[in-house]
C-alpha cells in the first residue's frame, strides 16, 4: 500500500518533528491544512479529511500562466483581498507565491474550522 506523501505549506509540527514549509513528508494522519497531497494516497486522505469536515477536495491542477489568461483568478485585487482575508483568519502572511485558488480554499477550510 502506497504511503500518503505530502508537502509542508507552513511551519508545522508533525510527529515530534518541526518541519519547514516545502518539507516532504510521509503522514498516516488526518491532514490539516498545512498539508498539500503529493501522491493519490494523499489525495485520498486529503478528501476523506475534508469530506469529513462537510468540504470538498479539489485537486490542485498545475497551470502554467502564458499571460494570456482571462480566467478570473488572475486579478490582482482579487488576489490582495484574498491575502488580506487569509491574514485577518490566520494572523499570518500566505507565502507570497500562493495563488487565488489556493487562497480560497485555505479560507474555506478555516472559515469551516472555525464555524464562520
Amino acid at each position: 500500500m502506497e504511503k500518503a506523501k505530502y508537502r509542508v505549506l507552513r511551519l508545522s509540527h508533525i510527529h515530534n518533528n518541526l518541519w519547514p514549509e516545502g518539507s516532504e513528508i510521509e503522514y498516516d494522519g488526518e491532514p490539516g491544512s498545512a498539508l498539500e497531497p503529493i501522491n493519490a494516497a494523499a489525495e485520498k486522505a486529503k478528501a476523506a479529511a475534508l469530506k469529513k469536515r462537510g468540504l470538498e477536495f479539489v485537486k490542485p491542477e498545475l497551470k502554467v500562466d502564458d499571460g494570456n489568461s482571462n480566467d478570473d483568478t488572475s486579478g490582482d485585487d482579487d488576489l490582495e483581498k484574498l491575502r488580506e482575508e487569509y491574514e485577518l483568519l490566520f494572523n499570518d502572511k500566505p507565502h507570497p507565491n500562493t495563488g487565488v485558488k489556493t487562497l480560497r480554499e485555505k479560507i474555506a477550510e478555516k472559515r469551516a474550522e472555525l464555524g464562520v
